[in-house]
């Protein structure tokens, strides 16, 4: 019939369409190869959706942390994991260890009981955080330090652990403590200028933040900001910490609905207005001074 090609020629149009479609995944394969010889500068890897975490083979056996030591121990051979610039690596599989990690940009968590011990992240500017969860994630975050430039914040998230944990040399906020969050016998110290930094800004109730140490700058706004936080959610407790810095060391800008409570907390005399500036409903008990003065509340 006229104008129809017959099966002879429907075969080769099938053959050439294959042919062309090698010949175009070879081109595209050569491409991505010339530009990567070109310079390192110049290639723009994908992240990955997902990783298959793991311990770092060159790390060791995990040993028991000395007393009072927080961040990553000395001495460590980490794996590098993240070129820089790429984003964060995503973590989806529920109970991973992630031991012995070099990152460059940051982790997201979106899967339960993951592990993050004994590795560095270091912050370019392509994540908002360093360590953070996402939808039904939670994560231990132990033995680790975070350093570099994040757009928000070193932790975010809900249900996030931080156990002697170094955040040190950041660009944003220290932690964003959202619903679940624990920071404990950890270090936050050394921000980049700010007058919004704060080290700490609990955004939800059940936060405890208890044996840590949360030094700011005068011109930074707080060490521990509690901002608004919903009815229901749990209580915030304050304990044993040691607090510097800022307009207000530990401000609370609106009403406690959640009901705080800050217990033998001492505060540096280094605040520009004053340690404490709480709302009437939140308890508050043996505060004192580094030298051991009480403090008074305002």
């Amino acid at each position: 019939m006229a104008g129809r090609p017959g099966p002879t020629l429907t075969i080769m149009s099938a053959v050439r369409g294959r042919l062309v479609l090698v010949l175009l995944v070879l081109v595209l394969g050569l491409g991505g190869v010339l530009a990567a010889r070109e310079g390192a500068a110049q290639v723009v890897p994908v992240p990955a959706a997902s990783v298959a975490p793991g311990p770092c083979p060159t790390v060791g056996p995990p040993t028991t942390p000395e007393r009072g030591s927080v961040g990553l121990p000395p001495g460590l051979r980490l794996c590098p994991q993240r070129a820089p610039g790429v984003g964060p690596v995503t973590v989806d599989v529920p109970g991973a260890v992630l031991d012995g990690w070099d990152v460059t940009g940051g982790i997201v968590v979106t899967a339960p009981g993951v592990v993050v011990q004994r590795s560095r992240i270091t912050g370019d500017g392509s994540t908002d955080h360093g360590v953070a969860t996402a939808g039904a994630g939670s994560v231990r975050v132990q033995d680790s330090t975070l350093t570099g430039r994040f757009r928000a914040a070193a932790l975010g998230g809900d249900r996030w652990t931080a156990e002697r944990v170094e955040v040190v040399g950041v660009t944003g906020d220290g932690a964003h403590a959202g619903t679940g969050s624990r920071l404990l016998a950890s270090v936050l110290r050394g921000f980049a200028p700010g007058a919004d930094v704060d080290g700490v800004e609990v955004r939800a109730g059940d936060v405890r933040i208890e044996d840590s140490t949360v030094r700011m700058g005068g011109d930074h706004r707080s060490a521990v900001h509690l901002a608004a936080v919903e009815p229901g959610d749990g209580p915030v407790l304050l304990r044993r910490n040691v607090l510097g810095g800022g307009g207000h060391t530990v401000v609370q800008p609106g009403p406690d609905p959640a009901g705080t409570e800050l217990l033998a907390n001492r505060f540096a005399r280094d605040a520009r207005d004053g340690p404490l500036r709480l709302d009437p409903a939140a308890r508050e008990s043996e505060s004192t001074y580094l030298d051991g003065a009480p403090v008074v509340r305002s």
